[in-house]
């Protein structure tokens, strides 16, 4: 069991030692990843960075991923994506959360971007439940030429993880159950981050 989010980013930086001496830098999913990345970087003693990508949901079915995508337009394609592609609503739903993710990163860092080029790349979240988001990034990373990619994550459900292994990225877990049904059941304490607190984080690592 995990107290809260910043235990659980003590516990991966022990497990990320390897990476001293690299030339390394943290890629926190917000809300929640940017308080653990945030904390990893920290004891690291590397940047901080943040990146998002957004869950695609077909119309009716608001909670339920079939895809997603980046502020760029890479898309994570999930196995039903097909049987909604041609929609019309589906095809406004991936073009507005293209724009909510631009206008999401464009608050949070002010601008779209990235140098990653020859970098060890270290992606947090506090949690992964299925996964679609972070294959969306995984797959944006992809195309950044960088050293390599290293997923930290406190919670991640074997499934997802045996999905994700064909990323061929390093993946340091916390936890990694077969039994799983909220990221939040490995936490003592697992509250909601709020904006304020990201944006706050965030204008620190400026100064």
């Amino acid at each position: 069991m995990i107290d809260d989010r910043l235990h659980a980013a003590k516990l991966l930086a022990e497990k990320l030692g390897f990476l001293k001496d690299r030339d390394c830098i943290v890629l926190a999913i917000p809300r929640g990843g940017v308080v653990v990345g945030d904390e990893i970087a920290r004891i690291l003693g590397i940047p901080l960075d943040v990146i998002i990508s957004k869950k695609i949901t077909p119309p009716g079915y608001p909670e339920y991923a079939v895809g997603a995508i980046t502020y760029d337009g890479v898309i994570y394609y999930g196995h039903d994506w097909q049987r909604y592609s041609t929609d019309p609503e589906f095809v406004e739903e991936v073009r507005n959360k293209r724009t909510e993710v631009t206008r999401q990163i464009q608050s949070y860092r002010g601008n779209t971007d990235y140098d990653l080029e020859h970098k060890s790349v270290i992606l947090v979240d506090d949690g992964i439940a299925t996964g679609a988001t972070v294959c969306a990034i995984l797959e944006w990373l992809s195309k950044k030429k960088t050293k390599e990619v290293i997923l930290a994550i406190p919670v991640i459900p074997y499934t997802t993880y045996e999905i994700l292994k064909r990323f061929d990225i390093k993946i340091v877990a916390v936890e990694v159950p077969k039994e799983f049904s909220a990221v939040a059941q490995f936490y003592k304490k697992f509250d909601q981050v709020p904006e304020q607190t990201v944006l706050s984080i965030l204008q620190k690592r400026k100064k």
